[in-house]
Formats: structure tokens, sequence, C-alpha cells
């Protein structure tokens, strides 16, 4: 099998009638300007921006890497700097119309982008599935473009959802037409092994280059959405929430640490996504058990060096200035996560590193539930037989740890 060319099919897996629980009358679009990373920054330098908070955590990781600590050489940060750079070149981890991530054709001569291919709705979504492994996505899912999920505003200007024909940017605002109607969302899967080294600056070098593969598929994939003849917005963490879009294009459900949960690699994933106006078929939600499985385990929770993520239930309300209530779920102390990082002087991923969804069942994991009070069986074992079923984890001996079966990837 080629990696990414098949997903676990979603036949297989429940279909969710309500993926996502919203109390109306509480839920607002979000700002960007509410995100961790540019509150934190406001307070460290005075100024709004989106990476300013890293200052602090260069700072440390010099400072650690001249006390030789080991997992945090020179040469350990030099690899992480290499794995990143394509991100910064491309996008930055995303800002709106910026760099690469232009909302207009990069390349593609108007003799094609004026000229929209006429195919019906299944094979243009099954050739964008196609084209969208070939760019580096192992999974893709396509939803509606729900107007809740684009943030209302970015640093300086909002996002505004127009009668227009064509998305462009305005010294005062975003303009993004109610024609661009569709989201195709991408995963990328991160390097399980050197995610397990977290917080060491390995498991940073596996989120960089997630990042910078995040950014190479969004860029292709609008180039060849235009290349096609239609519109097309490419993100990475920009205008548009990318967890909830991944839950409704039937990617995987949310968890108790935050991010989504895939049935082909747990949360070790980083998503992407392109916006366009060309006519799709969508996928649906699915349920695997996560909220019910989330209840008994705190792992992550209780492996969070920041103490970020809830004991508790899940609610509608946030903990934090960076939360955006209304949703049901558990919500995360975004700060408390990032001052972390500045201090580790490298990210962390040790929620992901330690989520069972990452390698699969093993049997000492049952002795970490609180209780086992599920009604169709262990989630976790249902997924991981799938996961070894379709060629994502290798089981020798059932019970014993599962080894995961790295991508092979036919293009970039």
């Amino acid at each position: 099998m080629i990696w990414g060319e098949k997903m676990i099919p979603r036949n297989q897996i429940k279909k969710n009638e309500k993926p996502i629980d919203i109390k109306e009358g509480i839920y607002e679009r979000f700002p960007v300007t509410k995100q961790a990373f540019v509150t934190v920054s406001f307070k460290d330098v005075g100024e709004i921006g989106y990476n300013h908070w890293m200052n602090k955590m260069m700072e440390n990781m010099i400072r650690r890497m001249l006390g030789g600590e080991e997992g945090r050489r020179q040469e350990d940060n030099a690899l992480d700097m290499g794995a990143n750079a394509l991100n910064l070149l491309i996008g930055q981890y995303g800002f709106p119309n910026f760099q690469f991530l232009k909302w207009d054709p990069l390349f593609v001569p108007e003799g094609m982008s004026k000229q929209p291919v006429k195919l019906p709705k299944d094979v243009l979504s099954s050739m964008i599935k196609k084209a969208s492994h070939l760019y580096g996505a192992d999974l893709v899912g396509i939803t509606d473009l729900d107007p809740k999920w684009i943030y209302s505003r970015d640093l300086f200007k909002p996002f505004k959802i127009t009668e227009g024909m064509k998305p462009k940017e305005t010294e005062d605002a975003f303009l993004i037409p109610r024609k661009i109607n569709k989201a195709i969302v991408m995963a990328v899967a991160m390097d399980d092994e050197m995610i397990e080294t977290s917080p060491l600056v390995d498991a940073s070098t596996a989120t960089s280059l997630g990042y910078s593969r995040m950014g190479i598929a969004a860029v292709s994939l609008a180039e060849y959405i235009r290349g096609m003849g239609y519109q097309a917005i490419p993100c990475m963490n920009d205008t548009a929430i990318s967890i909830p879009l991944a839950v409704q294009a039937g990617l995987g459900q949310l968890g108790r640490l935050g991010l989504l949960i895939t049935p082909e690699f747990g949360p070790n994933v980083r998503l992407l996504k392109v916006l366009t106006d060309m006519p799709l078929e969508n996928d649906h939600p699915i349920d695997f058990g996560i909220p019910e499985f989330c209840e008994n385990c705190h792992l992550c929770a209780e492996h969070c060096p920041s103490g970020s993520i809830s004991f508790e239930g899940q609610n509608y309300e946030g903990v934090c200035e960076n939360n955006n209530p209304g949703v049901k779920k558990w919500y995360i102390y975004a700060e408390k996560c990032l001052r972390l990082w500045q201090t580790n002087g490298a990210s962390c991923a040790n929620c992901i590193s330690v989520c069972p969804f990452t390698k699969g069942f093993e049997s000492m994991q049952c002795f970490e539930c609180k209780k086992c009070e599920t009604k169709t069986g262990c989630e976790l074992q249902v997924n991981t037989h799938l996961r070894a079923k379709y060629g994502y984890l290798q089981v020798e001996t059932w019970g014993d740890k599962p080894r995961v079966i790295r991508p092979r990837r036919r293009g970039l």
C-alpha cells in the first residue's frame, strides 16, 4: 500500500451525526488576536505580533545549548532549523495572503485559471484527493466551509464574507466570497520516534518538518486547483480554524489534549487546508469513540509539564482568555502551554507522545484508564485492529507495543 492513498475506509467507522456540539447564543467567530501566540507576544514585548513570544524561547534554547544539555546541543538545534526552513519560506506557520500563501495564482497562466474543467463532483473530488496525496498529504477530507470557523479578524484587520466573485485583501479587510464554499482539509503525519523524545529538540524537529510539509502541500494543491480553472486559498494555521473543519471533513475527533485525534495516526499530525469554489462532494464526520475514551484516560493531563490540560469533563466554558466558549469540549490553558515552550527552549509534544492513539493499544495501558465503561468495547483496541489491518501498525503479539509503519509517499 502507498501511504496516504488508502485511508482507513470511513464506511468501517461510525458516522457522527453531531460532530460538534455548539451552544447557540454563546459561540462567536474567533479572532486571531486572542490566540496565545499573540497575547503572550504582546505581554512580552508590548507589540501586536504572532511570533514575538519566540524571543524568550530562543534565549533559553541558546542557554541550554551552551550548557551542554543532552538532546539540546548545537547539532540538535541545527537539525530543527533545517527542518523549519521551508515553513518559514512558504508562509511562516500561516499568514493570510502572505509569501507563497497568496490568494491569486502564483504561476498558473490566465488561459488555465479562467477556464474551469467541467467534470462531475465525484470525479473532481477523486482528482483532488489523488493530487493531495501526491503533494504530501497523508490524510484528506472535504467539507462545506462553514463561515463560523473563519476567523473574525487577523492581527490588524477583519475577515469579511462577501457576495463578491474573487477573494482579495484590501487596506481594510480580507474579503472571502460566499462562493468559496468548500474546505479541503489535509493532515501530514509526524515522525513518532522523534515525537517520543519530547520535550527534547528532536520532537520539535518533527513538528518543524510537519510545518514545512504543510506549506508544500497547501501551495501545491492551491496551484493545482487554479490550473483546473477554480479559485483557491491555501492555508496553514491561518484564515480558518483547522480542527473543526477537520472534524467535519471526517479526519478525526477532538480529544482531551485539545488536538484532533485521527484513526490512522492518533494526534500525531499537523493540519492544513485549501478553501475553494470547486464543486466537490463532502465526506462525513466520524465517531470512533474518542470522547468516551478520553473521559477514562488522563495520560495527556498527567504528563503535561505545564498543567495546561484539564482532568475534568467537557463543558461549554473557556478556562482562559485564549479560549472561545460555546463549543462542548475540553478547554486548554494555552498560555501556560506556550510559557512552558519558552522555558523549554523548544516546543513540547508530551501530550502527543503519551496519547495511546499515537502508538496503538498495548496491554499495560489498561492500568492507566480510570475505568472501562464503553458500549462497544475498548475504542483503542478496535482502532488498533483497523490500523494493523490497513497497514498503519505492525502488531506482532496482541497487547505488546505496536510499531508504527512509516509513510511511503509517492510524491512530495
